[in-house]
């Protein structure tokens, strides 16, 4: 069992290709998402989802209230720009 963020990170570079070509799944309220590795460095994982304008709306119509459709819209429709002041 790795304990600690050092070796973690010495695993992962390890097997970097072959980790490449997984997926995570990751439940957000009551659906789970599966999230493509795409990159392995030195400090962090990187993870790659695509969701669909369409597909946001058609979680949302089929009563998702609460996943990362839901979550996607809501953090658009909130975003507004800061001023560089």
């Amino acid at each position: 069992m790795i304990d600690n963020a050092d070796d973690l990170r010495d695993k992962a570079n390890e097997f970097k290709i072959g980790l490449k070509k997984q997926s995570i799944n990751v439940q957000i309220g009551d659906e789970e998402y599966s999230f493509r590795i795409s990159g392995i460095g030195q400090k962090s994982v990187k993870l790659e989802k695509y969701v669909k304008f369409d597909e946001i709306f058609e979680a949302i119509e089929s009563g998702n209230d609460n996943g990362l459709e839901t979550i996607i819209k809501q953090f658009i429709e909130d975003y507004e720009e800061e001023d560089d002041e």
